[in-house]
């Protein structure tokens, strides 16, 4: 009976189109990308952690490719329509997992900094800085995130997001 039942609920998520995994991945500078990330979410615009290189590679443009000077780490720099994806990866060029991605989007019109703020939990690290000279940043860093936020003109108080470094 409880083999029945399982695969009447399998069947039933399959036509449905729901299932207990249908998670989108984090892509583009929203807020949701950052729920979706404070959730434990470990893919960044097709980038994800412990996931072949190779995966990236084959989904986007040729790279600018550069590497540790000890060959541990690899870095691989991809232009997308709506910024830079950039993957550091172990093993050997072309090869080995994901260890960290960071996209850097071409315009800060992401969510605020106080919007990301009330999203990240009570332990994460926050700062904000603000200079009619040098212009206005902020920083949000928890634990295996990072948020980097900025304006485009120093008259611009209200900082958006521009960054997401996962690791």
């Amino acid at each position: 009976m409880k083999k029945l039942f399982a695969a009447l609920l399998v069947s039933g998520l399959t036509l449905s189109g729901f299932s207990a995994t249908n998670v989108e991945a984090a892509s583009g500078n929203s807020i949701q990308s950052v729920e979706q990330l404070e959730q434990g979410d470990q893919e960044l615009e097709g980038a994800e952690l412990g996931a072949s290189i190779e995966t990236v590679l084959e989904n986007n443009k040729k790279p600018l490719y550069s590497y540790s000077p000890d060959g541990d780490e690899h870095y691989y720099e991809f232009k997308k329509d709506n910024g830079v994806l950039i993957v550091t990866a172990d093993g050997k060029k072309g090869k080995g997992k994901i260890l960290r991605a960071s996209m850097v989007y071409n315009e800060p019109n992401g969510p605020s900094f106080n919007e990301v703020k009330k999203e990240v939990s009570n332990k994460a690290s926050a700062r904000e800085h603000y200079n009619d000279v040098t212009g206005n940043i902020g920083y949000i860093q928890d634990d295996n995130l990072s948020y980097q936020f900025t304006t485009t003109s120093p008259d611009d108080k209200d900082i958006k997001l521009y960054r997401i470094d996962l690791s």
